[in-house]
């Protein structure tokens, strides 16, 4: 699930908001009664081992809160000699199109870890994801021809987001994901309108393409950093689960620490200045920008926390940020 929030966060940068959406789940169907459901423990399984293993071609659509108009993209998935690679094609708008040679499959990130229960492998300041997150299967429904079953995943205190996922019977692919808010509006939406599980790799493979942009692979434990904690910089809060993953500096001089819970991320954003910096709150979707200001020894730095978090916990990891 990890994976599905970081690859929707590179193509969310480039959709622009329009109008508020008039929806809520209420709108929503689910086709058929919840009977022969599956344990929670086994559709986490499914989704974290087997959807890795599998190639498949699809089109699906992408929706935020704050446009009415639906994004459409091509994702193309393959494994060749152990390693996965994917492509995540534009259809409005320029074409564009983003590519990414992964990790090996036997390659957990940190979420898959936290789903399969492995906590000792990743470090004993973790938590297991039942102390952050309330799973509760909700019955099954037909997704681009396709019966999948609905997962709800409910948090356990206000500094994150909630999840409904639709997730393919047959393969333990995400086919419909919607991030939800307290109130169950959904913030970001997306849903899969086509599936092929045989497609041409050959093909894909030797397809031309558009203006590609290759993506950088984000620190994971098969990805490690050196790093246990920020250098030069102390967070002393986070919201409960989350732990430090990660430190770059940016080609603008930035800081970047990142942090993840296995299910969601969020990264802060430090630099010095010698400008005004303008302090609140930016929005597209779930991903929310919360800026501020932090001087450190007379030098002022512009501090933005960005992810797909709720205000009150970006102004609360914002508030306990300190130099060293």
């Amino acid at each position: 699930m990890q994976k599905i929030s970081l690859w929707l966060s590179s193509l969310v940068v480039a959709i622009t908001a329009v109008v508020p959406v008039q929806t809520s789940l209420a709108q929503e169907n689910i086709l058929f009664p919840p009977k022969s459901l599956p344990s929670v423990q086994a559709l986490l399984k499914k989704m974290s081992q087997d959807a890795a293993h599998i190639n498949y071609r699809g089109s699906f659509t992408y929706q935020n809160q704050n446009s009415i108009e639906l994004q459409s993209f091509r994702v193309e998935h393959w494994v060749e000699d152990g390693v996965e690679h994917d492509r995540f094609l534009f259809l409005n708008g320029p074409e564009r199109v983003i590519l990414r040679d992964g990790q090996p499959v036997d390659c957990k990130a940190m979420g898959d870890e936290l789903l399969q229960g492995r906590i000792s492998q990743i470090g004993k300041i973790l938590v297991d994801m039942d102390d952050l997150y309330q799973f509760e299967i909700r019955g099954q429904e037909r997704i681009a021809g396709r019966l999948a079953r609905v997962l709800q995943v409910i948090p356990k205190d206000p500094y994150r987001y909630g999840y409904f996922l639709s997730i393919d019977e047959d393969t333990g692919l995400v086919l419909k994901s919607w991030l939800i808010d307290e109130n169950a509006h959904p913030l970001e939406r997306y849903q899969f309108i086509s599936l092929d599980l045989n497609p041409d790799i050959a093909r894909m493979k030797t397809q031309p393409l558009p203006r590609p942009y290759k993506a950088i692979a984000d620190v994971t434990p098969c990805n490690p950093t050196e790093l246990t904690k920020p250098a030069g910089w102390q967070v002393a809060w986070v919201p409960q689960g989350f732990v430090f993953a990660g430190q770059r500096t940016l080609a603008s001089g930035q800081t970047m620490l990142m942090y993840t819970d296995g299910l969601t991320t969020f990264s802060i954003f430090i630099e010095a200045t010698s400008s005004f910096v303008p302090e609140g709150v930016g929005k597209r979707g779930a991903t929310l920008a919360y800026m501020s200001r932090l001087s450190v020894k007379d030098v002022v730095h512009r501090v933005s926390v960005v992810g797909e978090i709720p205000v009150a916990a970006a102004a609360k990891i914002a508030q306990n940020i300190t130099g060293q």
